[in-house]
This record gives C-alpha cells, sequence and structure tokens, in this order.
C-alpha cells in the first residue's frame, strides 16, 4: 500500500510543478505554435475574389473578426460598363477603413 502512497505523492508533485510551469509560459508557445499576428499566411485581414459573370464582375470581400470568432463577407457587381479597376479601388479603400 506504501507505494500507491509514493505514487499518488509523485503525480502531485509532477502536477505542481507543470502547473508552474504553464503560469509562467503563453499558451502559444505550450501549443509550439507562434502568435497568429505574427504569421503572414494566417487568416486576418481583407480576402479579395474577382468571378466573372454575365454582364459584369462579381467582388466578394472576406474578413475574419477574431475577437466574434466569425467571418464578414461583402459582395459587388460591377457591370462590364464601368471602369472596373477605378471601382475595384474605391471598394477596396471602402472595405479597408471598415477592418
Amino acid at each position: 500500500m506504501k507505494w500507491l502512497k509514493r505514487l499518488i505523492w509523485q503525480w502531485n508533485q509532477e502536477g505542481r510543478e507543470l502547473t508552474e510551469y504553464s503560469d509562467s509560459v503563453p499558451m502559444s508557445t505550450r501549443l509550439g505554435r507562434g502568435s497568429r499576428r505574427e504569421d503572414i499566411e494566417a487568416d486576418e485581414g481583407l480576402n479579395i475574389t474577382v468571378r466573372k459573370a454575365v454582364g459584369g464582375k462579381i467582388i466578394s470581400f472576406r474578413h475574419y473578426d477574431h475577437r466574434q470568432d466569425r467571418t464578414d463577407y461583402k459582395l459587388y457587381v460591377v457591370s462590364d460598363d464601368v471602369d472596373f479597376d477605378k471601382e475595384l479601388g474605391k471598394m477596396i479603400t471602402l472595405e479597408s477603413m471598415r477592418m
């Protein structure tokens, strides 16, 4: 029965050491990854997709909000009779200000 008490005492000591370690080290380091803000390939920022459609183009903007854990989508349609480059520039400026 003494061996069981020693085993429980040893587990208790190991648990205390882990707790002390985890309190002093950030979660991202313990999990073996860096901060999401440091990763340039992270799904942060503004993602733009342009697709052809009959009579114009469809532009979709996607932005992931980490605070709310939510992805926001905005869709725009640009007809063929308008200057596409100018309209896309306006949309990017508008969506960048919303972020």
